[in-house]
């Protein structure tokens, strides 16, 4: 086996496990949603503060993201992954212990947040080490997947787990699986060996300096599109199941939770199919995937909580994955190219995670506001109207790649010349 060879199997392995650890941070994430119906019960609590309970966790994802993609940089990919795991699995252990207190559940659900907020920028940070940019589509396909798979596996999961021990089962399982991916994470995952390329590496630290990262018009609009996006597909994700059971199913929480396990199921092929066809597209055109993809997830935005036809359902479920699921693809992929250089990718996958978390935070509250206040159909509006808006600034998202692959031959061919 060749060198080039051995790097190309070890950086998959590495993506594959820090994928796992995607995964896991975004079943404790995702816990709430297929058991809302008994969560509400239990802490006696209407849809507003439900919604909390989904998004509160995003706190310390916000203040977390950007330091560390500095963390990152000075400590590596292991450390801040297995630190990442440490908190999450924590945090879900103490919540199992809350007994109908809200206040608490809420805490431990922050502690949860500080370990989603540090491995959102780790995974991509890691892709972009390992991946130059025009081979980074199809593994971050398989990244951006993350959430459609614990969302898969989460409502199919939920209604058995909490039968088997209650809702407190589903805290344990996320734990669990938690402890499980950081022992494979402590073991495999790592910034690429010396002798291997580092394709974010850039400037030596000396001559990094942290604060150019901000100064990227790009990093800010796709952040603002990442906002948008998580504050659709949680105030979306947070209650559909709540919406079919109470609309179709006469309160049957397992039977709706299945048809969102099979939704999310759909859309897990869906953003790997995006990934590689983002390998074919020129780098500056990438944009343009994200633009459509927003323009045609209003449609279904529009009819989520409207639908009052059981024969809806089964389309919805088919058609939704594919609209939804080109978006997140195109923001893991285009983020680090929107860094004027490439050793701020980092920092600015940090920026879109802040952003990731601001929507996540703000979604489910101000979508279970509306539906109290305003009833379901009503609750689409806020939803579509960002969506509209996504679309057109993903239209001036602008990537850096080309410029620095052109800076980088001329370099290149400079120091030839000078030998």
């Amino acid at each position: 086996m060749t060198n080039k060879q051995k790097a190309s199997t070890a950086a998959w392995v590495v993506v594959i496990i820090a994928f796992f650890g995607g995964f896991a941070l975004a079943n404790i994430q995702n816990k709430v949603p297929p058991v809302i119906d008994v969560i509400m019960l239990e802490f006696n609590i209407g849809e507003t503060d439900a919604g909390w309970l989904t998004s509160v966790f995003t706190i310390m994802g916000m203040i977390t993201a950007i330091p560390a993609s500095y963390l990152m940089r000075k400590f590596g990919a292991k450390k801040i992954g297995v630190t990442a795991l440490i908190f999450a699995a924590v945090g879900s252990a103490i919540g199992a212990f809350t007994e109908g207190n809200l206040t608490f559940m809420l805490i431990t659900r922050v502690i949860e947040g500080t370990g989603v907020g540090m491995i959102a920028v780790v995974g991509p940070s890691v892709i972009s080490e390992w991946f130059p940019p025009e081979k980074r589509g199809l593994p971050m396909g398989l990244w951006g997947s993350w959430m459609m798979c614990s969302q898969t596996l989460l409502f199919l999961l939920g209604v058995p787990l909490v039968e088997l021990g209650g809702w407190q089962a589903v805290w344990w399982f996320t734990c669990i699986f938690a402890v499980v991916v950081l022992v494979f994470y402590w073991w495999k995952v790592d910034d690429p060996p010396a002798g291997t390329p580092n394709y974010a590496l850039g400037e030596p630290e000396d001559e990094f300096h942290f604060g150019e990262a901000f100064k990227s018009g790009s990093t800010w609009l796709i952040t603002l599109c990442g906002v948008i996006f998580t504050f659709c597909c949680f105030g979306f994700a947070t209650y559909i199941s709540l919406y079919w059971a109470q609309t179709f199913t006469g309160g049957d929480m397992n039977q709706s939770n299945l048809w969102v396990s099979i939704l999310y199921a759909i859309e897990i092929p869906m953003v790997i199919f995006v990934g590689w066809l983002l390998n074919k597209v020129k780098l500056n055109n990438r944009h343009w995937v994200g633009t459509l993809g927003f323009a045609l997830y209003t449609i279904v935005l529009f009819l989520c909580f409207r639908m009052d036809n059981p024969a809806m359902v089964i389309p919805f479920i088919i058609i939704y994955p594919f609209l939804e699921g080109m978006i997140p693809t195109v923001y893991w992929t285009i983020a680090p190219s929107t860094a004027k250089k490439p050793e701020y990718a980092g920092t600015a996958i940090g920026i879109l995670n802040v952003g990731l978390n601001i929507g996540t935070l703000l979604g489910p509250p101000v979508t279970g506001y509306f539906i109290e206040t305003y009833g379901w159909a009503t609750a689409t509006i806020p939803l579509v109207v960002a969506a509209v808006i996504g679309a057109i600034i993903f239209a001036f998202v602008k990537s850096y790649d080309e410029e620095n692959l052109k800076i980088e031959a001329e370099a290149a061919k400079a120091a030839e010349l000078a030998e």
